[in-house]
């Protein structure tokens, strides 16, 4: 036997999602004649009320969901930790309830929050975004705006960091220091990495570096997989003059494997990071980063988000300008 939904029971009382939530908690403003028409089809499909989501209802705050993507064996990034806190905080002033969820593939959607949320959830923020994505099609199946953290083409609102300022000013940096031979480890094939390997290309055609000496390298999602791939440079004698870590977390894998064999940073090779988590400036030695301004990247999410609920029209999207955060783990 199906299981109703209230999207269900909107389709069959000819109701929007919103009039049969006002329906279930006995919301005032209700046309008599709504209610019974709705009420009838509840009693005929025996519905039963999704309880968590009345919950969130009750509160009668704005709902909005976090929905993160990433993938198998992927480990949770300290940056996104940080950033989730000062969202916490601006949700907490702003009366707001984050609700929090990870997708690993398309078919975990099926019985995510995003599917079956009804009309309780009034935004979505989606992270780690693929050009594929079936979250776009299931926010838009169910009315929920959405906008996303990361810039692309594919979602019309989004919150980012200024990636190709922020690269191309580290580029830029390494290039005064006379060190052109770089090796970028990535994370997957998605679109906030691909955004920092064309920036890096662009840098260097800019200054008219060879990219012969630029090395881009996907799929280096956990610590595990940058400390394999550093070991074998080492053993291979191919070691760049820079490695460039897309995240300051996994930085640490790199220094493991060096020190692992005896060499110095930044004496032997230079380490570059990007994020600025609080931990990297107590690395030995501190670590070199592009440094995310985490607070402003919170404030301009919440900003977007409250022109969506209020229906505001010509919303812009943001990029807020990282700071490159010059330590001592890149060779002068």
């Amino acid at each position: 036997m199906m299981k109703n939904t209230i999207r269900e029971i909107a389709k069959l009382s000819g109701f929007s999602i919103k009039t049969v939530s006002r329906v279930i908690n006995d919301e005032p403003n209700v046309k008599p004649t709504t209610k019974d028409k709705v009420l009838k089809v509840i009693s005929e499909t025996n519905y039963k009320p999704n309880i968590y989501a009345a919950n969130l209802n009750n509160k009668k705050t704005k709902n909005v969901l976090i929905s993160i993507r990433k993938t198998h064996g992927q480990h949770t990034t300290k940056w996104f930790d940080i950033l989730m806190s000062y969202l916490v905080g601006e949700a907490s002033r702003k009366k707001y309830t984050l609700i929090q969820e990870v997708i690993y593939d398309d078919s975990d959607l099926q019985n995510s929050i995003l599917e079956r949320s009804g009309g309780y959830i009034d935004v979505i923020v989606l992270f780690y975004l693929t050009d594929d994505d079936k979250r776009f099609e299931v926010a838009q199946k169910n009315n929920i705006p959405y906008l996303a953290f990361e810039k692309t083409d594919y979602v019309p609102l989004t919150v980012s960091n200024n990636n190709r300022k922020g690269m191309q000013e580290a580029a830029r940096f390494l290039f005064s220091r006379g060190l052109t031979q770089v090796c970028l480890l990535l994370g997957a094939h998605m679109n906030v990495n691909q955004e920092r390997a064309r920036a890096m290309i662009e840098a260097y055609e800019q200054d008219q570096v060879s990219l012969d000496q630029l090395e881009i390298v996907y799929n280096m999602s956990t610590l595990e997989d940058i400390d394999r791939f550093v070991e074998e440079r080492i053993e291979q004698n191919r070691l760049p003059q820079v490695f460039f870590v897309s995240g300051d977390e996994k930085a640490i894998a790199v220094y493991h494997s060096l020190y692992r064999h005896g060499l110095s940073i930044p004496q032997d090779v230079s380490v570059i990071g990007f994020d600025n988590i609080p931990i990297s400036q107590y690395y030995t030695p501190p670590l070199t980063t592009v440094g995310q301004d985490f607070e402003q990247l919170a404030l301009k999410m919440f900003d977007i988000i409250d022109q969506i609920l209020e229906n505001k029209e010509d919303i812009r999207s943001v990029e807020v300008d990282p700071k490159l955060i010059i330590r001592d783990s890149v060779k002068k």
